[in-house]
């Protein structure tokens, strides 16, 4: 007897069939990666690198170790997923920053986004964090080229600005280090920031507090005075 003939036929209800089992096989496939990326980026952020261990992120997830090897292979492949999942939220919120927009607008719009990927990716944010204070050496280099662009486009539009009178002349390096220190301390300092706000974890409301406090104390100390752009003296 020929295979064509052992061979279920390929009825319109089989292809159906197969249609679903692919797309609930793809829909466990993504749920577990989304799960296991969720669970590591806890770990690293707690723990580090090199302390964080597989089986307690498989732990975390109620899964087998060898189901984290399955889909990552291994530890530091795991971690450089982690790193790059927040790669491009924070490209997107350095694309805010656009010479074309007035900086009233555009330098609010910028530190909100950059405030909420650290309230929406806690966990991934500290990860990251740690790893940049370490040099980050296990980033992947396509992603730390991508922000290092998108870093070198930043300072272009604050030259822009002070170029054409927008604001107030000053390092832009400096400027722009000032605001992401400015938009990641209640993730970065969370333990001395809860000596202040009382509070281990800030809620959305208060993010929106201190992105509006943050634009508004950036706004006034960049406002000109004069034709020359000079920074005027902020009443403290």
């Amino acid at each position: 007897m020929s295979d064509q003939a052992t061979r279920p036929a390929r009825t319109p209800a089989n292809r159906r069939k197969a249609a679903v089992d692919d797309s609930e096989a793809l829909g466990i496939r993504e749920r577990n990666l989304r799960l296991i990326l969720k669970a590591a980026s806890q770990e690293f952020a707690a723990k580090g690198f090199q302390a964080a261990r597989t089986e307690d992120i498989a732990a975390r997830v109620g899964l087998p170790k060898a189901n984290v090897y399955y889909y990552f292979q291994n530890k530091r492949n795991l971690y450089a997923r982690v790193l790059e999942t927040l790669v491009e939220p924070l490209l997107q919120a350095a694309a805010l920053l656009r010479a074309e927009l007035p900086p009233e607008q555009a330098l609010p719009a910028y530190i909100e986004a950059r405030m909420r990927v650290a309230h929406e990716h806690p966990h991934t944010y500290k990860a990251v964090l740690g790893e940049m204070l370490l040099g980050a050496r296990q980033l992947p280099a396509p992603c730390g080229e991508r922000l290092r662009q998108a870093a070198q486009d930043n300072l272009a539009c604050l030259r822009n600005w002070m170029e054409r009178g927008l604001i107030a002349t000053a390092d832009p390096q400096h400027l722009l280090l000032f605001l992401w220190s400015a938009t990641q301390a209640h993730t970065h300092f969370g333990w001395q920031a809860s000596l202040i706000t009382g509070k281990t974890r800030p809620a959305e409301a208060d993010y929106r507090a201190v992105a509006e406090s943050v634009s508004r104390l950036v706004l006034g100390a960049l406002a000109v005075d004069g034709p020359r752009g000079r920074l005027r003296p902020f009443p403290l």
